[in-house]
């Protein structure tokens, strides 16, 4: 009987175990990355080829940004005239981290990620101090209408109310 009460329980034990553990990864629409260098660990790194030239770069597999760091969006059309670009707020806690990020990665690429569509990439030339990272060029109208799904369009976006907005006594 005893046995069988440890059995259960290990059985029940290892099924939830089981079950959350397939909860842990998640599928993001956005995703920022930072360039890595050849030298560097190949399981953390990924090779892209970017511009005319077809140069090779390589990013971290890891991403510096995700979905949940983004507070709104702004998209624009392209210089080209046929693609799209967007210009993506940090949340405030991500803003920060973003002005050390480039602070400290200057010289380097930005690049992101954007489901089906090729890594796009900013050269990090200065700190960014206001929290936006613009893509310039290579997005598509689908990509547009998955952002708005996700996230705030510039022009929707509503502050939390802070100290700054708080009627005075």
């Amino acid at each position: 009987m005893r046995h069988a009460l440890v059995l259960l329980a290990t059985l029940l034990t290892t099924a939830l175990w089981c079950e959350g553990g397939g909860n842990q990864y998640k599928m993001y629409l956005v995703t920022f990355h930072i360039e890595g260098d050849d030298k560097d660990n190949p399981k953390m790194i990924t090779p892209v080829k970017l511009g005319q030239e077809h140069r090779q770069y390589f990013f971290s597999k890891i991403p510096t940004f995700t979905d949940k760091d983004i507070a709104w969006f702004y998209p624009f059309t392209a210089a080209d005239g046929v693609t799209y670009g967007a210009a993506f707020r940090m949340k405030e806690h991500a803003a920060v981290e973003l002005k050390a990020v480039t602070l400290t990665n200057q010289g380097k690429l930005l690049g992101l990620r954007c489901s089906d569509a090729p890594l796009q990439a900013v050269m990090i030339d200065r700190p960014i101090d206001d929290g936006v990272v613009v893509i310039w060029s290579g997005l598509q109208q689908k990509h547009l209408q998955e952002f708005r799904k996700r996230f705030p369009h510039v022009d929707d976006y509503k502050p939390k109310a802070g100290p700054q907005f708080a009627k005075p006594d």
